[in-house]
């Protein structure tokens, strides 16, 4: 496991990421010694409620408060202010919250803590006493998670002493119950506080994971959670240690532990789980219902396409044998294995699934059915990613021409066919063909009264790729520019996480235009609107790609312009992914290669020299060597961006020196 220390420091750190954000209420001053004393103050009551020892706790929290609160709130709690006082602590705690100010986001909720604790202590419930139970102390919990996000350990560990220390187990399982969700509900929604998720749980396992610790099941639900971001991450063996922390003794691999089989490659293995869960014989092939299992296991696979690719393989092929031609299971599994593969650099792959899916379709169907028409873009796609740029226009061809048959564009398969004529076409050099078909398709598409905004907007955009690669600069600046105008207003962008959204494709598509009409200036604030608007998508992690590549566009940006900011952002992601990835890892590729790029655009040849170099030395590495004879479309491929990164290196070194 990570050690708590470097824990602790993402945490902290963490905030330094976000965006800027609303001001959080200034705090009094607090001398340490009084903050200490007002932390033992409220721990000792603590201990006393959870005996249900009231009027011993009662004293100590009053004077908790009173060394605490700011000055002029003690008088008014003991009057005719307490109400207001108290509303203003807990506006004061969420705005802290909101300004990501997490030393302040638990000052606050000290405070408020401490003053429902004294509710309880002096029995002011409405109809007398109230009882104490776990949920007494939902604030405490609320407290503690506010030190974690802080960084604060210490803190943390001190408030959760006496509730581990205590007779009653319900406040322990309770806080840990607490803290699991928090972690969990971080990790799906928190937006830039994603990152910080794991700190968290593996905070709250180095506390409630403990010998004679009574909190069983939010432990599991924990290292279940860690176990998962460690799967998607890549790091197989903390996966599968977590994943074992996380299984009740004795029973068997639950879907989790299955999936990351696939993904180590220990496909025997799986299959075999899988074998033994449903009773099978070891050379037995797979029932229906084991293969609808498998299915199931597929949704737990993380950190690329291998385990992806190795279920949905096997279930294709029992599908097959199991259902007939058209099943809806069958074509499922087929389409998703398809995409996996495409994904994963594997065109030819994809090709070969796809082209019985097509053949069924058709027959089923007719090939003008909708179904018939999916499998025909997809192929053509694949078709397309192992340059047979003249066959893969053939199958676009099919598609398009039935949209001008009917009349009919909006529809994403009509989008689909357009771009991949247009693409096809440009990568023949038959640029004045891409022109006139384009013309042509976009005259079309402004006639018809039916297509949506976005898909207007992708059919624009396409217009001006082709214009933009004739260097029409200025025309397809007009084109993107009505793209823009036909979405969403800037104080009105929502980026649609999990899928391509018109409004920010436009707007980068602008904002290169404009970097490459050398007005890069005139573009940041188009880069720093798209960011923004990514990172107040909860839904959208800050570690994953989407933000990433907005991130590196700003940072290219500001190098163009020359502005430090550009190299530091830049700077900063060389290191964590050479930190975090290695030397020579693609992760790091993604970064000093745009880095190199960027200063030698803006003039800088001798500053490339050193990302260029980084770029070569990964490009060239061991972890980039395939199978010589067994070379497939994606080792192609890759020699090409090897044959990249050298001229990059090349053309850096030789611009310095001049």
């Amino acid at each position: 496991m990570r050690s708590v220390a470097l824990i602790l420091a993402l945490l902290a750190a963490a905030p330094a990421l976000a965006q800027q954000a609303p001001a959080s209420p200034a705090l009094p001053t607090l001398s340490p010694q009084d903050r200490d004393r007002a932390d033992a103050l409220l721990i000792e009551a603590l201990a006393h409620l959870l005996a249900d020892r009231r009027k011993e706790a009662a004293p100590l929290l009053r004077d908790a408060i009173a060394i605490a609160a700011p000055p002029g709130d003690n008088a008014a709690l003991q009057g005719d202010g307490r109400f207001d006082v108290f509303k203003r602590w807990i506006d004061a705690r969420t705005a802290a919250m909101e300004a990501r100010d997490y030393a302040g986001f638990a000052y606050w909720a000290w405070l408020i803590a401490a003053d429902r604790l004294l509710a309880v202590a002096d029995s002011r419930g409405i109809s007398g006493a109230d009882p104490i139970t776990a949920e007494t102390f939902d604030d405490i919990y609320y407290m503690a998670y506010g030190y974690a996000l802080a960084g604060d350990a210490a803190r943390f560990r001190q408030f959760a002493a006496p509730i581990l220390a205590a007779p009653r187990p319900d406040a322990e399982i309770a806080f840990a119950k607490d803290i699991a969700q928090r972690s969990m509900s971080m990790r799906n929604w928190g937006g830039e506080r994603k990152p910080m998720a794991e700190a968290l749980a593996t905070l709250a396992l180095s506390v409630f994971d403990r010998p004679g610790g009574r909190a069983a099941e939010p432990v599991r639900s924990l290292w279940n959670l860690v176990g998962s971001m460690r799967r998607t991450s890549g790091d197989i063996a903390g996966a599968r240690a977590a994943y074992a922390k996380a299984r009740v003794p004795g029973a068997p691999l639950d879907d989790a532990e299955i999936a990351l089989m696939f993904d180590a490659g220990e496909t025997d293995a799986a299959i075999a789980a899988v074998r033994a869960r449903f009773k099978l014989a070891p050379t037995a092939p797979l029932s229906l219902a084991a293969t609808d299992a498998l299915i199931e296991i597929g949704g737990q696979t993380g950190g690329g396409q291998t385990g992806t690719i190795a279920i949905y393989r096997i279930a294709y092929d029992s599908y097959r044998r199991l259902l007939k031609p058209g099943d809806r299971k069958l074509e499922s599994a087929g389409s998703v294995l398809a995409r996996a593969y495409l994904d994963s650099g594997d065109p030819g792959a994809s090709e070969a699934v796809l082209i019985p899916l097509l053949a069924s379709a058709e027959k089923r169907w007719g090939p003008e059915s909708n179904g018939a028409i999916d499998y025909a873009v997809a192929l053509a796609t694949a078709i397309e990613r192992q340059s047979r740029y003249g066959e893969a226009e053939l199958i676009y061809r099919r598609v398009w021409d039935l949209s001008v048959k009917y009349d009919s564009y909006d529809s994403t398969d009509s989008n689909d066919s357009f771009a991949g004529i247009a693409r096809t076409l440009i990568a023949r050099g038959m640029q004045g063909d891409a022109l006139a078909f384009t013309a042509d398709g976009i005259a079309r598409v402004r006639k018809a009264q039916d297509v949506n905004g976005w898909r207007r907007m992708y059919y624009l955009l396409t217009r001006a790729m082709v214009l933009e690669t004739a260097g029409q600069l200025a025309d397809a600046e007009s084109l993107v520019r009505e793209a823009v105008a036909l979405g969403d207003p800037d104080d009105k962008l929502n980026v649609a996480a999990g899928f391509n959204d018109p409004n920010i494709d436009s707007r980068d598509r602008l904002a290169a235009l404009l970097e490459k009409q050398g007005k890069a200036a005139e573009a940041e604030p188009i880069r720093r609107l798209i960011l923004r608007s990514i990172e107040k998508q909860d839904m959208i992690p800050w570690e994953g790609e989407v933000r990433g590549e907005a991130l590196l566009a700003l940072a290219t940006n500001l190098t163009l312009q020359g502005k430090a900011e550009g190299s530091d952002l830049f700077s900063a992601r060389v290191a964590a992914s050479s930190r975090i990835y290695g030397a020579d890892s693609p992760q790091l590729l993604d970064v000093a290669e745009p880095y190199a790029r960027a200063l030698l655009r803006s003039g800088r040849a001798g500053a490339a020299l050193t990302p260029a170099r980084i770029a070569l030395a990964a490009r060239t590495s061991a972890r980039f060597t395939g199978d010589a004879a067994r070379a497939s479309a994606s080792d192609i491929a890759l020699g090409r961006k090897r044959t990249e990164a050298a001229r990059l290196m090349v053309e850096a070194a030789w611009k310095a020196s001049r």
